[in-house]
């Protein structure tokens, strides 16, 4: 919906307003750093941070490293990583925040810590908000409702029934939402000052919820409530984003004249304020109801004054003190007036519509380019991940084949000395055999990690090796081709293919039960292309499309910047088409 926009910018506004409340109300911020410069100490440290943090982040920078310097016990550091995690948020660095607060998930899961475990889910919910990802958002903030009703941690219902709702609200869930928000409302302790705001708030979503689901009166009634506490807590701005809200519930119920009024009202209010979105949206409404009315040289007025805003914003980056028309344009020489107004208008809108073309331009490359460089970046980080998983298998296999391996065979030589000591032969053989069952097993787990075949033969010999290990443990008939010249790709990329091949046989050995394989890999013009086909049973690509063995396969054909498409039937099986440049 075209306010929704809006109105959940509103909301989160008022939730940082709702953190800081009670933090603000104590004690200034001149106060604060007079006190810590004085005496520094843990305490007034961490206050003076947070407080920095909702008005001068710049500060709170400034004092970290001396604050930090204080801290000694596990709570003290505890409540200084949840800042950290709340210093990048507010810069907008949602990863790393998520990084902080997920690491803090991990450490407290089985503390009893239970109303900052509920805090940090949250926080990780409005963070996915933030970037559109609902459903994500949905997961963590269901999870903290889930912590604070199974510990009937009371007073923090309301918040967690408001980001519920909120989420909800997101997702066009408007009955689901509205009935949180009635949660919400009546769990709120109204002899807390500090839950007015969030009360003021949960009642503003409320009412949008209902006005979505057309029951417009209740609307009205609800936004009442909400506006009655904005007065209370001198929410002047956020009274007027409330006002227009209640003006376009009465245009919806065609109840014009009530809508003009407060929209008119609201004109004069903003004049206080530097809001040219306001504004914008006002003139918008007002044009819809004039026009609704029959009145267009009224709604052309307001047209005018709309795009006379948004150009002055767009050039001047501010908007100017905009001028109410109320004249009648009753007489023959003011309806010739009016035409020189429609024709002005006419080429502001002209106007309007050419640097928004040239803006929207910009836009697109400036998304294009920036969506290149987090594709960019994400393949590196990708890559990195990789090699460090291939790093670490090399470790493995070597500890294995060098350490344990060596280990075992130097127990059963030692074990052999005393052979003609031990009485019962029969079991001291046993106990031979079992040791070179476990160096079998050994070889078999260090040869798996890293084939010796692909380093020393190349990637045809170590996947023949692979599938030969296939035909000897199972009947699946196996059927390969390559068509290629060996050692044209370097090293790195027979690594990433070979995993490639093991993770398709492993799927078709795990899932699919095939009675048959085929593999090719054959070189195509400049161009790689792997073909691998089993005839078991296959799957439903909606579900099984975010498995970790499909993952798997994806990232290595991205790093590799290859191309990568498959089919699944549960009759026929599942036939795979991997295309790798040769110099991508």
């Amino acid at each position: 919906m075209k306010t929704l926009k809006t109105k959940l910018q509103l909301a989160s506004l008022l939730l940082v307003f709702v953190v800081n409340l009670s933090l603000s109300q104590a004690i200034n911020l001149d106060s604060l750093k007079t006190v810590f410069d004085e005496r520094p100490n843990p305490e007034t440290g961490m206050l003076l941070l947070k407080r920095a943090l909702a008005s001068d982040p710049d500060l709170s920078k400034q004092y970290l490293s001396k604050v930090k310097a204080l801290l000694k016990t596990q709570d003290e550091l505890l409540d200084y990583r949840v800042f950290r995690g709340d210093l990048y948020n507010k810069n907008l660095k949602y990863d790393s925040a998520v990084k902080v607060y997920t690491k803090l998930l991990v450490d407290l899961k089985e503390s009893d810590k239970l109303s900052l475990y509920a805090d940090l889910n949250d926080k990780i919910g409005i963070i996915y908000v933030q970037l559109r990802e609902h459903q994500q958002a949905l997961n963590y903030i269901s999870e903290a409702l889930e912590i604070r009703e199974k510990n009937k941690l009371t007073s923090e219902l309301p918040k967690s029934y408001y980001y519920y709702g909120a989420a909800q609200f997101r997702l066009s869930n408007h009955q689901e939402a509205a009935n949180n928000f009635k949660k919400g409302i009546s769990s709120v302790d109204v002899e807390n000052d500090n839950q007015k705001p969030l009360l003021a708030n949960t009642y503003y979503m409320l009412a949008n919820s209902l006005k979505e689901l057309n029951s417009y009166d209740s609307a009205v009634y609800y936004f009442g409530f909400a506006k009655e506490l904005y007065d209370e807590l001198e929410l002047d701005q956020l009274k007027i984003g409330l006002n227009t809200e209640i003006a376009q519930v009465y245009i919806l119920k065609q109840q014009f004249t009530e809508a003009k009024k407060i929209l008119e009202d609201n004109l004069k209010d903003l004049k206080a304020f530097d809001d040219w979105g306001a504004y914008n949206r006002i003139y918008s409404l007002l044009t819809d109801v004039y026009a609704a009315e029959g009145n267009y040289r009224k709604a052309l007025e307001y047209q005018k004054q709309k795009f006379d805003t948004v150009v002055s914003f767009l050039v001047s980056q501010r908007t100017e003190s905009v001028a109410q028309i109320t004249e009648d344009f009753r007489t023959d020489k003011q309806l010739d007036e009016a035409e020189e107004e429609a024709v002005s208008a006419t080429q502001r809108a002209q106007m309007f519509g050419l640097i928004i073309v040239i803006l929207a331009i910009v836009l697109i490359i400036s998304y294009l380019l920036f969506t290149r460089a987090i594709q960019k970046k994400q393949l590196e980080n990708l890559q990195a991940m990789v090699i460090g998983e291939e790093n670490e298998r090399k470790r493995v296999a070597k500890d294995l084949h060098d350490g344990i391996g060596v280990l075992l065979t130097g127990i059963k030589l030692r074990l052999s000395s005393f052979q003609d000591k031990v009485s019962s032969q029969d079991d001291f053989k046993g106990s031979l055999d079992q040791i070179d069952n476990a160096c079998t097993e050994v070889r078999r787990i260090s040869h798996n990690m890293v084939p010796a075949s692909l380093t020393k033969l190349g990637l045809q010999e170590a996947i023949l090796d692979l599938l030969d290990n296939v035909s000897a443990s199972t009947d699946i008939l196996i059927e390969e081709t390559f068509d290629y010249e060996e050692g044209a790709l370097d090293e790195s990329k027979e690594v990433l293919l070979y995993r490639i091949v093991q993770e398709l046989v492993n799927n078709s050995l795990k899932y699919a039960n095939p009675k048959k394989l085929e593999l090719s890999i054959t070189k195509v013009k400049e161009d790689y292309l792997l073909k691998y086909a089993d005839n078991g049973q296959g799957f439903d690509k909606a579900k099984v499309k975010h498995g970790l063995g499909l993952k798997s396969i994806a990232s290595r054909v991205n790093i590799l910047k290859g191309k990568l498409s498959f089919e699944s039937d549960p009759k026929t099986g599942t036939a795979f088409n991997i295309t790798i440049p040769q110099y991508g």
